[in-house]
């Protein structure tokens, strides 16, 4: 799998197609780290926490690949409670 540099990260501006609307739910399986996934348009994403401070918090995979790192919580997405 070809990872993103952990040197990038917080960069929304340059996928503004992941600024949608999507209801995530807790993962049931706690894979990889994986602690919440969806589906949009028929594809699988999750977000993984990472290894936070030395690493940004979470990374943004779709269909298990790394499309993007960030700190904090888009408002929207809807966070599980």
């Amino acid at each position: 799998m070809n990872e993103l540099s952990f040197n990038i990260a917080n960069n929304w501006n340059e996928f503004p197609e992941l600024k949608n609307q999507i209801n995530w739910q807790h993962a049931k399986e706690n894979k990889s780290k994986v602690l919440y996934v969806a589906t949009s348009e028929g594809n699988e994403w999750g977000v993984r926490m990472n290894n936070f401070p030395d690493e940004p918090c979470f990374t943004l995979l779709i269909n298990k690949k790394e499309v993007l790192h960030f700190d904090d919580w888009p408002l929207f997405w809807l966070k599980p409670k």
